[in-house]
C-alpha cells in the first residue's frame, strides 16, 4: 500500500522515562574509564570499548583526548578541539563512525559540554554535533536520492541555539533542514557554555521509499524536545547504522570559524534498542556535609554521604589522585577529599577538607535582597563541642555562641573561633541590603508605637512573615508592642520586575556598524533598566548609550570591555524618569547583530503602563521588520526585594530598687557593671537568663545577699528568677 506524502509535524510532550531495569538490549556503551588519559581516542580504543567503526576518520589522533579534568559521569570523558581560525572536519573537531547492524528503529545518547570559551562562530555561527545515520550518510549539501542514505546530525546555531540539522529525500534546499528544539513549555534549547548536557536520539526508518513513516525523536536532559514524523529516509533498504560523531565549525568558509581554540567534551556514548538504553535519569548529588578540624581534639574523622546505594560505586580522590573505594572513609591527615557517587547513568560528587588550623569561612560579601534574611555560616565543621564561637557586628558583641548567625541588617560581621587544641582564627563578611529603610522599635508591651518606612512606594505593613494578614497601608503604621518580642513584615506592592523586548537572536541576522540606528522607547513610570543582552560578531567594546528623545542629551553611558561572539548579557543599572528616550551603540567598535524578517517581530513590545519599545529611529527598519541590537531587557520599579522584618521588642518592665513580687521582697541594684541583690531569705536559688533565653548564670545562695560581677555582658534586658526553700518564686525585668 502506498501512502500520501505527509507534513512534517512536531510534538511537545512530555517525555517518556522508562527504568534501567527495562534497558535489556544495548548495542555498545563507553564511559571512558578504563582508558589511559591523555591519551588520543582512536578507532582501536572505540573497538577495544566494543563499538564497530568505519575504515576512516578525521582527526581522532590530532584533536581528540581522554580528559580527566571534566566528566559527566566517573572521572573522564573524551575532549574535542575546535583550533582558531579553522572551518570544516579537516580543520576542526573530529569525525568516527560508530557502526552497528543496520536496524529499523535504533536509540542514541552522549553527555555533551561547551568549553567556557566556546565560539558559536566569527560572523556565521553554527557547528554540527552527532546523530544518527544510515547507509552512505547523505551530507555536505548532497541530494538525497534514497540510495545514498541520510544524516539526522544536531548542530549549534548562533547563541548556542540547537536545532536538529536533517538530511532526507524531501529536505526543501541544498543543504541539510533546520529543525528547532524545543522545550515542552515552548522555549528554545539553549546550549550554554561550561553546562553538561544529556542528548537522546530515537530514528525510525520509513518503510519504503514511497512511504513518509519515518521519525526523528530527541530528548534533552530528559525532556522531549522533537518528534518528526512523515519522513522519507531511503528507498533501497537502507536501515540505520551508526552514530555517526561527525563535529566541526561550518559551513565551508572562514566566517564559521571558531574566534579562539575552545573545546567539547563528550561522555557516557550509547547505542541501544529502546530508550531505557539511552534514557535520562536524574543524579542526586551526594552531600559530606561541613569541614571538619582536628581543632576538637579528635585523631580521626569518618566522612560518608548522607546517602548510599548498591548501585552505585564509590570512590575517594586526594589531591588528584584516587584515594580510597567505598563510601566512607576515617582520615586522620589534613586534606582535601573528594567523593565522587557514579552509577554509570549518574555522577555526582561532593568535596570535603580535614583543617589542622581553625578556618571559619563566611563566604563572599552579599546583598540581603532575595530573602528577608541572611544567614551566616561558620562553614568549619559539624562537630562544634570544643570550639566557642564569638560574633561581632560593627565591632559590637553580640548575643550570640552559635556557629550561625541569622541577620537582617547591614553591617560588618566578624567571627571569631576558639579551641583549646589550636589558636583562634577569625573570618570578616560585609552585607549590604536592599530592604527598605525602617527601624526597629522597642518599649514596654501594650505601649502604641507608630511605625515608619522611608522613600516612595506603596507600602503594605503584615502582621508575619505570610503576607497574608495587613495590618497597614503606607509610610506610617501605628500598633502596639506586643507581649511577646515579634516580627512585622512591610513590603512594597507597586515593586515588579520582568522583561520586555524580543528574548534572542535567532538565526536569521545581519550585521550592522551603523549605531546612528537606535531603538525608541517609551517610560511611563520611574523605572530601572537592569541588563540586556546584545551579540557581537566577534571580540569588541560595546558602548550603551541612552538619550533623551527630545533633546539628544545622553543620560546615560556604559562601556563593555572584553566581549565575545554569542550573547553577553550586560548590566545597565541605569533608573530613568517618565519620557521618551533613544538607546543606541554609538562607540562600539566592531559590528553587532539584529534580527531580520522574523516572524514574531512586532512593535510595540511593552509592559502596560512601565514601559515601551516602539521601534527604531527609521521607518523602513520597521517595516522589514527589523529589531536592533538590544535584546530581553529586564527592567524594575520600587523596591523588588523580598519584605522587610521589623522588630518589635518588648522592653518589659523597669522595676524600682525594691519590688514585691509573689510575696519575695528583695532590693537589687546595678551600678558600673555590678549586680547587688538584698533581702534574701537564708538560702535561695537564683538564675539569670538572656533576652533570647539563654541561661547565663544558675546559683545556690546561703547567705541573704549576693553580688554578681557582670561588666563583660552585652548591656540588653534580662530576667532574673529568685527561689527560696518554699518553692516561692520572683520573676523580675532589667536592664543591665
Amino acid at each position: 500500500m502506498k501512502y500520501r506524502k505527509a507534513k512534517h509535524w512536531l510534538l511537545a510532550i512530555g517525555s517518556l522515562v522508562l527504568p534501567a531495569t527495562l534497558s535489556a538490549a544495548m548495542i555498545s556503551s563507553t564511559n571512558f574509564e578504563d582508558l589511559r588519559s591523555g591519551t588520543p581516542m582512536s578507532r582501536t580504543l572505540f573497538q577495544e570499548n566494543g563499538f564497530r567503526t568505519d575504515s576512516w576518520d578525521n582527526a581522532l589522533g590530532s584533536r581528540t583526548v581522554i580528559d580527566s579534568t571534566q566528566a559527566a559521569s566517573g572521572l573522564q570523558s573524551m575532549r574535542i578541539t575546535y583550533p582558531e581560525g579553522g572551518y570544516g572536519p579537516e580543520e576542526t573537531g573530529c569525525q568516527v563512525k560508530l557502526m552497528f547492524d543496520s536496524r529499523e528503529e535504533a536509540y542514541t545518547s552522549y553527555n555533551l559540554r561547551f568549553s567556557e570559551n566556546f565560539s558559536w562562530g566569527t560572523t556565521s555561527y553554527g557547528g554540527k554535533l552527532p546523530g544518527l545515520c544510515g547507509g552512505a550518510c547523505c551530507s555536505g549539501g548532497d541530494l538525497c536520492d534514497g540510495t545514498n542514505g541520510f544524516s539526522a546530525r544536531l548542530m549549534w546555531r548562533a547563541g548556542g541555539k540547537a536545532v536538529l540539522y536533517l538530511y532526507h529525500m524531501d529536505k526543501p534546499d541544498k543543504y541539510g533542514e533546520d529543525h528547532d528544539l524545543l522545550y515542552p513549555d515552548g522555549s528554545s534549547v539553549l546550549f550554554e557554555r561550561g553546562k553538561w548536557y544529556h542528548i537522546a536520539e530515537r530514528v525510525k526508518i520509513n518503510t519504503d521509499g514511497d512511504t513518509y513513516d519515518g521519525e526523528v525523536e530527541i530528548w534533552v536532559n530528559g525532556k522531549q524536545v522533537l518528534l518528526l514524523k512523515g519522513l522519507r529516509f531511503t528507498s533501497n533498504g537502507d536501515k540505520v547504522d551508526n552514530l555517526y560523531i561527525s563535529t566541526f565549525h561550518g559551513g565551508d568558509d572562514e566566517t564559521w570559524c571558531p574566534t579562539e581554540t575552545c573545546y567539547t567534551w563528550l561522555d557516557d556514548i550509547r547505542i541501544g534498542a529502546t530508550y531505557g538504553d539511552v534514557a535520562y535519569q536524574s543524579c542526586r548529588k551526594p552531600e559530606l556535609g561541613m569541614d571538619k578540624t582536628l581543632c576538637t581534639g579528635s585523631k580521626s574523622y569518618k566522612f560518608a554521604p548522607d546517602w548510599q546505594s548498591d548501585a552505585f560505586h564509590y570512590q575517594w580522590l586526594r589531591d588528584g589522585k584516587r584515594f580510597s573505594q567505598g563510601p566512607s572513609i576515617s582520615v586522620w591527615e589534613e586534606g582535601t577529599y573528594v567523593l565522587v557517587a557514579d552509577s554509570g547513568w549518574c555522577n555526582g560528587r561532593d568535596t570535603v577538607s580535614l583543617l589542622s588550623t581553625l578556618q571559619p569561612d563566611l563566604g563572599e560579601d552579599r546583598l540581603l535582597c532575595a530573602t528577608s534574611f541572611a544567614t551566616l555560616q561558620a562553614s568549619i565543621t559539624d562537630d562544634a563541642s570544643q570550639l566557642k564561637y564569638e560574633w561581632r557586628k560593627d565591632g559590637a558583641l553580640l548575643d550570640n555562641a552559635e556557629p550561625s548567625l541569622q541577620v537582617k541588617d547591614a553591617g560588618g560581621y566578624r567571627l571569631t573561633v576558639s579551641s583549646p587544641h589550636c589558636e583562634s582564627a577569625s573570618d570578616e563578611v560585609t552585607v549590604t541590603s536592599g530592604l527598605l529603610d525602617v527601624k526597629d522599635v522597642e518599649g514596654v508591651a501594650g505601649t502604641n508605637v507608630t511605625l515608619e518606612v522611608t522613600g516612595n512606594g506603596n507600602y503594605v505593613w503584615y502582621k508575619d512573615s505570610t503576607l497574608r494578614e495587613v495590618i497597614g497601608e503606607g509610610n506610617l503604621c501605628p500598633y502596639t508592642i506586643p507581649a511577646q518580642s515579634s516580627y512585622l513584615y512591610v513590603k512594597d506592592a507597586s515593586a515588579y520586575t520582568g522583561y520586555v523586548g524580543k528574548k534572542r537572536l535567532t538565526t536569521n541576522a545581519w550585521t550592522r556598524t551603523d549605531f546612528s540606528e537606535w531603538m525608541l522607547f517609551t517610560v511611563y513610570k520611574e523605572l530601572t533598566i537592569d541588563s540586556l543582552s546584545i551579540y557581537p560578531s566577534k571580540n569588541l567594546t560595546a558602548v550603551i548609550r541612552i538619550l533623551d528623545d527630545a533633546t539628544g542629551e545622553v543620560v546615560s553611558s556604559r562601556t563593555f570591555e572584553g566581549l565575545t561572539p554569542g550573547e553577553n548579557r550586560l548590566p545597565i543599572g541605569v533608573t530613568l524618569a517618565p519620557g521618551k528616550y533613544r538607546m543606541d551603540a554609538q562607540g562600539t567598535t566592531a559590528p553587532l547583530y539584529h534580527s531580520h524578517t522574523d516572524d514574531d517581530i512586532a512593535f510595540p513590545y511593552e509592559i502596560e503602563g512601565l514601559i515601551s519599545l516602539d521601534g527604531a529611529n527609521l521607518a523602513w527598519i520597521n517595516n522589514k521588520p527589523w529589531y536592533l541590537y538590544f535584546y530581553h531587557w529586564k527592567v524594575s520599579c520600587g523596591n523588588v526585594c523580598a519584605a522587610t522584618p521589623v522588630l518589635l521588642r518588648n522592653t518589659g518592665t523597669v522595676y524600682s530598687p525594691s519590688v514585691k513580687d509573689d510575696q519575695l521582697t528583695i532590693y537589687p541594684k546595678y551600678t558600673d557593671g555590678d549586680l547587688y541583690i538584698e533581702g534574701l531569705s537564708g538560702k535561695s536559688t537564683i538564675r539569670i537568663f538572656a533576652p533570647n533565653g539563654r541561661k547565663m548564670i544558675s546559683r545556690r545562695l546561703k547567705q541573704p545577699n549576693a553580688y554578681f560581677y557582670l561588666n563583660d555582658w552585652k548591656a540588653g534586658i534580662y530576667m532574673i528568677v529568685i527561689e527560696d526553700e518554699s518553692g516561692t518564686r520572683s520573676r523580675q525585668i532589667m536592664k543591665f
